[in-house]
């Protein structure tokens, strides 16, 4: 059975599509580059939930949550800290379980009034 041309067509997309989501890695840089970096852990810094910008806004009571921890990656491990101010402690809770998903295991997670 002799491939039609559309169905060349739809392969040659198909791995264009592939390679793009890869950004068109080789091989070696899939294999041994490194998986994870911390650059990529969510942050609260510079957005309304960072603390400084969050009483700069005149807030004078609200939720602070901060999360502490360590990172596994193969033979490395990363520690991993985060803070964040909120409104409500619905809201703190929330970033604590959000960040949760992030950090290994956890050695500080706490929500408490400000």
């Amino acid at each position: 059975m002799v491939p039609s041309k559309m169905a060349k067509i739809c392969t040659a997309v198909l791995a264009l599509g592939f390679l793009s989501a890869c950004q068109i890695q080789t091989p070696s840089d899939l294999l041994f580059a490194p998986t994870y970096d911390t650059r990529y852990v969510p942050h609260t810094y510079q957005t309304r939930y960072d603390c400084k910008s969050f009483k700069a806004a005149g807030n004078t009571s609200g939720w602070r949550g901060i999360v502490g921890g360590k990172k596994y990656d193969f033979d490395r491990t990363f520690n991993v800290s985060r803070e964040g101010c909120f409104k409500t402690s619905q809201e703190c809770q929330t970033f604590l379980t959000y960040m949760s998903g992030y950090i290994d295991f956890p050695i500080y997670s706490r929500c408490q009034p400000i």
